[in-house]
């Protein structure tokens, strides 16, 4: 009964072993549930008040853990995950909370943690982030990229923001309501996995086919995706990305003849394979408008006061050249509405006298939802327009997309109101582990609720990654008042 920690202690004993017994047993219908807090409801007892909660103590703790938490390299590929994983359960259990890590392989470790709930009517809410991060040149940094440390009243290091700096604003806010003896209706699953920055096939893709009951009971998920910003005119808005692009990694491969260096062929497989990159870098892939980026631009140009050109985008950037050129100039506004299409490495040749019989090329395409890769895989094709070269998919996977009406939308919504501001939809510009969950019925979106500048929002996966402690304990305060809203009685 300890897990259940002193706030469940407050409910009466018909309460209590139900929630013991919830802990094995997830699967009721709505109509059963509903039936029976109907028949319970008699006999609980009104909880307590919830304790104040001393938030400075909160954000000192969270500094030190996520301190801690960069300093494990957990640079994917390899990954090297678990101990991140084994930091983060014991940190759990030493409130109480139940926590399992899991190694998929050798190395490789997820975490979960299962924050219990006084009813058994409310879908669990699913608190999803990642434990690996991107590779970074040391060279290019102000501080050690895994040194953690703690300068101008901010966390450096890889993962500060993306994606380790979103968990430990997660883990905290659960461990927030568990200490104050808020009860909430629903469960919370905390999950941080493993190679998400690959694909997610030894993190969130294993999850899905190994350990089902974890999230069977589920029906919202929240991930990384969006944030708080704030306009040039001063309005805050809070994005909430809908669904995504999904990734179409590509293995062009060129062959020709074997030579020497001396007397060389006009074509070889390096030159075929810069020539047909040279096509594809002129290539612009059509323009299509999905609606939660027609939204977004929508409500820019409301917040903003222009441009007059966002409250119809699609037909702008068809009849008016200037402002089609102008708008697509932007790398980021040219990623909401196309496929983007990015060589990302090369290979050929070990020595520089040598003239080799392949030149290989790796290729990030980025599709809008609802492309078919098939048919962006034969465009591209006919764009190289070469024959000696050879397409192999590495990645890809199904786009999918949740609904904007929820109750997990509802409490955004509530929480965007308590600060005065506007709730945004919109589009992930790169993939996540959201779409394993939104294929097994769960409404997912990309929401942190961190208020990010221009600046910080540029260090996501770059250099001098950092969030400021101040932000760091304002978002844990949100969170707590996200799952409040989302799990009120």
């Amino acid at each position: 009964m300890k897990a259940f920690g002193k706030s469940l202690k407050r409910v009466t004993l018909a309460l209590i072993v139900w929630s013991a017994m919830s802990t094995t047993s997830y699967a009721h219908s709505f109509e059963e549930s509903r039936q029976e807090t109907r028949n319970d409801s008699p006999i609980i007892q009104r909880a307590p008040a919830p304790r104040p909660l001393d938030y400075g103590k909160l954000t000192q703790e969270a500094t030190e853990l996520l301190s801690k938490y960069i300093q494990i390299d957990t640079t994917n590929p390899p990954g090297n995950e678990l101990p991140a994983a084994k930091l983060l359960r014991q940190k759990f259990l030493e409130d109480g909370i139940p926590a399992t890590v899991w190694e998929p392989a050798p190395g490789r470790g997820i975490v979960a943690a299962r924050l219990h709930g006084a009813a058994r009517h409310g879908k669990a809410l699913v608190l999803l982030n990642h434990l690996d991060v991107i590779g970074t040149n040391p060279r290019q940094w102000q501080v050690p990229p895994f040194s953690g440390e703690v300068k101008d009243g901010a966390v450096w290091g890889r993962g500060a923001l993306s994606n380790k700096g979103s968990g430990v604003v997660e883990l905290m806010a659960m461990l927030a309501v568990k200490r104050s003896g808020i009860l909430l209706n629903r469960d919370v699953i905390f999950l941080a996995t493993a190679d998400a920055e690959q694909g997610g096939k030894n993190g969130a893709g294993w999850v899905i086919n190994h350990q089902a009951n974890l999230f069977r009971d589920a029906g919202y998920l929240l991930n990384l995706g969006g944030c708080i910003k704030e306009t040039t005119n001063g309005r805050r808005y809070f994005t909430v990305s809908l669904t995504e692009k999904t990734p179409l990694w590509l293995r062009l491969t060129a062959r020709g003849p074997l030579a020497r260096v001396a007397t060389p062929p006009e074509d070889t497989a390096v030159t075929r394979l810069i020539r047909a990159l040279d096509r594809l870098l002129a290539y612009q892939p059509p323009i299509r408008i999905i609606d939660p980026v027609r939204d977004y631009f929508q409500a820019i140009g409301q917040l903003e006061g222009g441009p007059p050109e966002y409250a119809d985008l699609a037909k702008a950037l068809h009849n008016d050249p200037e402002f089609a050129k102008k708008f697509l100039s932007d790398p980021r506004n040219n990623a909401f509405v196309r496929n983007t299409l990015t060589p990302t490495q090369l290979a050929a040749s070990d020595a520089v006298n040598s003239i080799p019989a392949t030149a290989q090329a790796q290729l990030n395409v980025q599709l809008l939802p609802a492309e078919n890769p098939q048919q962006a895989t034969r465009d591209i094709s006919k764009v190289l327009d070469d024959k000696n070269i050879k397409l192999e998919t590495i990645l890809n996977f199904p786009s999918a997309s949740s609904t904007r009406n929820s109750l997990l939308m509802n409490a955004i919504e509530k929480l965007a109101q308590s600060e005065d501001a506007r709730v945004v939809p919109t589009m992930g510009l790169s993939f996540t582990d959201s779409h394993y969950f939104r294929q097994k019925g769960l409404i997912c979106y990309g929401f942190v609720p961190i208020e990010l500048t221009s600046a910080e929002e540029q260090s996501l996966g770059g250099t001098n990654e950092r969030i400021p402690i101040k932000e760091l304990g304002a978002s844990i305060r949100r969170m707590v008042q996200l799952l409040r809203y989302i799990g009120g009685r």
